[in-house]
């Protein structure tokens, strides 16, 4: 019905949301193209083992669930044309996998997210099942595991990509839409009546408030926390290296450096891999086959292979693998700590600068000054200048040469016959003492 449709994407707008901008703009795109909705009506679950995305085989344990498209609490058929996924269907299609007896669940996710109410705890409730059944979760990214998705994904115990996916987004996104100027433009006029001084967004002019935009912030502001919070809990990383990350998303490589994911592997590759770790299990038998939905267990011949041998090799990996994560961990967390250090020494060098250019001005107008308690002020600056460079101790001895000539001039006898001619600057003194010097000594 129209009247679900309306109410789906208004409930899109002023909420915070775990997704992808690019994916959050194609689900906005698709409700405003969409003109009927017969549709789009709650998904109708059927009770047996068809219900739901997913494909399980009793005889290996191994069950898949794709999680893909925009990611929402409750159920819509057809939503963006690919139905996508919602966590209550989640739930209930991992229990009922975990009841059946699935050893091995993958996490085929390619979403870039969706809704942010119940993605942790969708996320923990499959953790904490597993856990308890003994069931390993393994998240395979095969093209986008982005805000919401990456939140599911950090579930697993062990999280690998295929080669030119994507994973991040960690951060928090919210769409306010007002529509008052172009109301005003078709001539309408929007009148509220309310009680309560928050109950209208809007202020007289048609603007969002700043109150109404300082709670919406400050309600992303702590989703985001709880958000970077729950990744670095799940993934054994520091909050402050999920916050550097910046809500952008990594390929394989630089994910793997960031500690974000475990491994980077061809898809090809990953079964592979699935197919040796449900051997592992011992269980009975394995059939080959390009799909994830098709992989059984091969018969183990145990008198050509030596499974002493193969454990010992599985464990070697394991703790290649540790090393590899906690190594990407640790170098992470240097480069942070390196640009910290440096930003401080930049820091340091400045405050120095600035300490050296006023110990030196000071320095300057304390040796002017001392100059000038023997020299004019013209005289005693122009010393100065030539003397900038001079270390203190040259200093020191020109001023005892100026200090010298300043006494003799000044205690000279030849000074005591020439009184009555007032005050005189040393220069002067120094000229008078010279001629009279002459005259006595009848000198030309």
């Amino acid at each position: 019905m129209s009247h679900e449709l309306i109410r789906f994407k208004q409930k899109l707008f002023d909420q915070p949301h775990l997704v992808h901008p690019s994916t959050f703009e194609s689900v906005i795109n698709y409700l405003d193209a969409r003109n009927v909705m017969e549709h789009f009506e709650p998904e109708a679950r059927v009770d047996d083992s068809e219900a739901g995305d997913y494909a399980f085989n009793e005889d290996s344990g191994v069950a898949v669930m794709n999680i893909s498209g925009p990611l929402t609490y409750r159920p819509y058929f057809t939503l963006c044309g690919s139905g996508g996924a919602n966590y209550q269907t989640i739930k209930e299609d991992f229990a009922s996998l975990v009841e059946q007896g699935a050893k091995t669940i993958v996490l085929s996710i390619d979403s870039g997210g969706g809704e942010a109410y119940q993605c942790f705890a969708t996320a923990r409730y499959m953790r904490n099942l597993a856990d308890a059944n003994d069931v390993k979760i393994i998240s395979f990214v095969d093209g986008l595991a982005a805000s919401a998705a990456y939140g599911l994904a950090v579930s697993a115990h062990e999280i690998i990509v295929a080669e030119g996916s994507e994973v991040g987004s960690i951060g928090v996104l919210v769409r306010l839409m007002n529509d008052s100027k172009a109301l005003e433009k078709e001539g309408y006029q929007r009148t509220f009546v309310s009680a309560g001084k928050e109950k209208i967004p809007f202020a007289a002019d048609g603007s969002f408030k700043p109150e109404f935009l300082e709670d919406i912030q400050s309600k992303v502001d702590a989703l985001y926390t709880e958000f970077t919070g729950f990744v670095a809990e799940r993934r054994n990383l520091s909050v402050e290296s999920i916050v550097a990350t910046e809500a952008k998303t990594f390929l394989p490589e630089k994910a793997l450096q960031l500690g974000l994911i475990d491994k980077v592997m061809t898809v090809e590759g990953f079964y592979e891999y699935l197919a040796d770790s449900s051997a592992s299990q011992n269980i009975p038998e394995r059939k080959t086959g390009n799909s994830l939905a098709n992989l059984n267990v091969t018969k183990l011949n145990e008198e050509t292979l030596d499974m002493d041998k193969i454990a010992e090799l599985e464990a070697s990996l394991l703790e290649a693998n540790s090393t590899i994560t906690a190594n990407g961990v640790t170098l992470a967390a240097l480069v942070a700590e390196k640009a910290d250090l440096e930003a401080k020494l930049a820091q340091a060098n400045e405050q120095l600068t600035a300490i050296q250019g006023e110990v030196a001005s000071k320095k300057v107008a304390s040796r002017k000054s001392t100059l000038m308690q023997f020299l004019a002020e013209e005289k005693a600056e122009e010393l100065n200048v030539s003397l900038a460079d001079a270390s203190d101790a040259v200093f020191e001895t020109v001023v005892s040469t100026v200090k010298a000539q300043h006494e003799l001039v000044k205690n000279s006898e030849l000074m005591k016959e020439l009184g009555g001619q007032g005050e005189q600057t040393p220069e002067a003194q120094t000229k008078s003492v010279l001629e009279a010097t002459r005259s006595k000594l009848k000198i030309k």
